[in-house]
């Protein structure tokens, strides 16, 4: 036996057959699915946020490695360029200095006598500057005229050049030191212009010069610094090098390897950085890892938040749906309830429920039966009361009378009149409640035609029908009823009459939009919020009455026949005329009768 909140219920395979039935299947229709559904969605968000928080990480870190990076290279950029400052004020003294500068335009026997001032001064020089191999001299021909230290002539042509510049640079055979040479030139300061090449200055200089530069600097393990010349060979680097080229291929992006150059304008050469894609992430370890832990710690926390709505919630609510499952069965049964919280309050309320079933039952089937017969009679007492309205045919008996005994005293207008009343009520009288435009159009002319000799012509009512809603059909007398408070409440006070136009126009396949519009009197925004409202109002409360055959009748019937799909509006404006828009939806087939 098993017990539901301390009352037994049996008999047991019922259990297991309700336990199946909420498990077997239907796991996804079920509470605890959509909880679980739950905890997916959110462990999906965290899986994206996770994501997007590695994503955006990575992106700082590697921003901060290129930054950081980036002020290296910059600052080795900055001692090269203080290097070339240097060498241009030392070459510039020492090319213009008199003992250089006369040497370019003495004789043979003068040359003699300055080469050994020549020499010291070139020996002098390199012994202050420790890194400078050679200094040479050279005519305007590129012919050699003096030089000290080493000979590079032997593995290397020298070239006229018109301003300071650097060559790439290169390794004689028999030295295991890289050399590059910088060339200075020097000019006839006699002449106005300068335009005068004397000759040039080259220095011989060690590369091994600029490998302080790279001591130290590399910002990741293994990321690799390198000065290398036009012809992308070493210079210098971070570490020994042999003098080696670098390809095109080296110095390309790739999915492994970041590179970043900064080209050197002094000397044309280029400051070039390799680091592993890898270190570039190399900070966000730490944050990763936090990352994962939160992630995990979470998840738990979700797991654990599952188990427990299943126990205290699931559980329990599939204990009531058995319960609810066999009530049918056993209706006698009631659940034994325990506690205080909400789902045992649900099955105390399920209890009392169940202990009103009977009564409330039998009393709301007679108190539907009541209302269902009073609102069909009601519907029945509206429709009749409509159709009634204006129907007395002994008016037209007696308007026929009128008219033949104004015809025998030759009474025209008076029979014009008569006549056109007579139209009105045969109209009026018909049996049917749907008729095509054209016959509601027609009425609204015998209509117009007693205007016109009631008030003199003063009042003129213009028909604009279009032709292809002629044979298009709607309810009848919605359009007079219009008119003719257009004329008695907005142009029968003014002393200078006005006009009524009455239009139809097609809407849709089947649809129509008639509008009534007057120039009259006009009212005021406030004025026509409170009609409408008045209108709706007696639509519900005053359908049988017999003074809403006005607007107020007009709307009711609108709403028996087509419901919401009917549309009345009513715009005006004081001095401007009123406006009445009327949209059906459709053909319209005796529908008043099919709604009761």
């Amino acid at each position: 036996m098993k017990r539901v909140w301390g009352r037994a219920v049996r008999p047991e395979t019922d259990i297991d057959e309700g336990r199946r039935r909420m498990t077997g299947g239907k796991l996804q229709n079920s509470l605890f699915g959509k909880f679980l559904v739950i905890v997916i969605v959110l462990l999906l968000c965290m899986a994206g946020s996770v994501f997007i928080t590695n994503h955006v990480v990575r992106s700082i870190a590697r921003e901060n490695t290129e930054l950081s990076n980036d002020k290296i290279l910059r600052q080795i950029d900055a001692k090269t360029s203080e290097f070339h400052n240097s060498l241009y004020n030392m070459l510039t003294l020492l090319a213009y200095e008199q003992t250089t500068y006369n040497y370019f335009t003495q004789t043979a026997l003068e040359r003699l006598n300055a080469y050994e001032s020549l020499i010291s001064l070139f020996s002098n020089t390199m012994m202050i500057q420790d890194d400078i191999a050679g200094i040479a001299l050279y005519d305007e021909h590129a012919n050699k005229l003096v030089g000290t230290g080493k000979d590079f002539d032997i593995f290397t042509d020298v070239k006229m050049e018109s301003k300071l510049a650097y060559s790439n640079v290169f390794r004689p055979n028999s030295s295991t030191e890289a050399y590059f040479m910088v060339s200075y030139p020097v000019y006839d300061l006699m002449k106005e212009n300068y335009d005068r090449q004397l000759g040039m200055l080259v220095l011989l200089i060690k590369a091994s010069r600029f490998s302080s530069y790279f001591t130290d600097t590399a910002i990741t393990e293994n990321e690799r610094l390198y000065l290398a010349d036009r012809n992308n060979v070493v210079i210098a680097g971070d570490e020994d090098q042999e003098l080696k080229r670098l390809s095109e291929e080296d110095l390309r992006n790739t999915p492994k390897r970041y590179v970043q150059i900064i080209p050197q304008k002094e000397t044309g050469w280029k400051i070039i950085s390799i680091i592993p894609v890898s270190e570039l992430y190399s900070s966000m370890n730490i944050v990763q890892s936090f990352i994962l832990i939160i992630w995990f710690i979470t998840l738990l926390g979700l797991v654990i938040l599952l188990g427990f709505c299943y126990c205290l919630i699931i559980k329990p609510i599939r204990r009531v749906d058995l319960f609810v499952r066999n009530s049918v069965r056993y209706p006698t049964r009631r659940l034994a309830v325990k506690g205080a919280d909400e789902i045992s309050v649900l099955a105390g309320n399920l209890n009392h429920m169940l202990n009103e079933k009977d009564e409330m039952s039998e009393k709301l089937r007679h108190s539907q039966r009541i209302l269902y017969e009073t609102e069909l009679a009601k519907q029945q007492m509206q429709v009749l009361a409509y159709r009634n309205q204006i129907n007395p045919h002994f008016l037209y008996n007696t308007f026929e009378c009128i008219r033949a005994m104004a015809l025998y005293y030759d009474a025209d207008e008076i029979a014009e009149i008569t006549m056109a009343l007579s139209r009105i009520f045969r109209y009026a009288i018909k049996g049917d409640n749907v008729v095509s435009v054209a016959d509601e159009i027609s009425n609204i002319r015998e209509y117009a035609r007693i205007i016109h000799y009631r008030f003199g012509g003063r009042i003129c009512v213009e028909i604009d029908m279009e032709d292809g809603v002629r044979d298009r059909q709607m309810i009848k007398l919605i359009l007079q009823p219009i008119v003719e408070n257009s004329i008695f409440h907005g142009l029968e006070q003014k002393l200078d009459g006005g006009r009524v136009v009455v239009s139809a126009r097609a809407y849709g396949q089947k649809g129509l939009v008639l509008e009534v519009a007057d120039d009259g009197c006009g009212m005021e925004k406030e004025r026509v919020e409170y009609l409408m409202y008045q209108i709706k109002r007696q639509s519900l409360h005053r359908s049988s009455e017999k003074d809403s055959i006005g607007l107020a009748n007009i709307y009711h019937r609108l709403w028996l026949f087509y419901g919401e799909k009917a549309d009345f509006k009513m715009e005006s404006s004081p001095g401007c005329g009123t406006r009445v828009r009327i949209v059906l939806p459709g053909n319209v087939e005796g529908r008043e009768e099919k709604h009761v």
